[in-house]
């Protein structure tokens, strides 16, 4: 099958599986003739557990990883199980972030001063931030990735 009809019966756009190959979580394809990617039907399951990985929360490096041991004859459920149990810290570790973060906004709200400040003497109330983790001095989403996340490469094009 051609690309375009991969690309539709997974829902993604082509773009997205090209650069899949790229970064080497899918096989090349063999080409046909013309030169155009002939995709073998295995590769609907193989973007289906893609984009499932993905959907779990995996970054396309530990799926490449997973896929990995697979390829090379390896189980990969002792992999997977591990990096669910971090996955899972981690979401731990946010939602905790999240209901300091909640507790934090709603004291300032009840805390909420009027008077004289630069900007607004809500968010320049004493409210202390010291003890507070860094995380929660940036907006959610925007911190800044630790130096092993740097080295990963982008998830890319969806």
């Amino acid at each position: 099958m051609r690309i375009g009809e991969l690309a539709r019966r997974v829902g993604v756009n082509p773009k997205t599986l090209r650069y899949w190959e790229e970064i080497g979580l899918l096989p090349q394809p063999p080409r046909n003739a013309s030169g155009y990617r002939d995709y073998p039907e295995s590769f609907v399951d193989l973007c289906r557990f893609i984009l499932k990985a993905k959907r779990l929360g995996f970054k396309l490096s530990e799926i490449k990883e997973i896929l990995d041991l697979k390829l090379s004859g390896r189980e990969p459920c002792g992999c997977v199980r591990e990096k669910i149990r971090k996955k899972v810290e981690e979401i731990d570790s946010i939602i905790e972030d999240l209901r300091r973060r909640k507790a934090l906004l709603l004291s300032l709200v009840e805390r909420e001063r009027n008077g004289p400040a630069p900007v607004c003497p809500i968010i320049e109330s004493d409210v202390e931030l010291e003890n507070e983790p860094p995380g929660l001095l940036v907006p959610y989403g925007e911190q800044v990735p630790s130096p092993r996340e740097a080295e990963e490469y982008e998830e890319g094009p969806s």
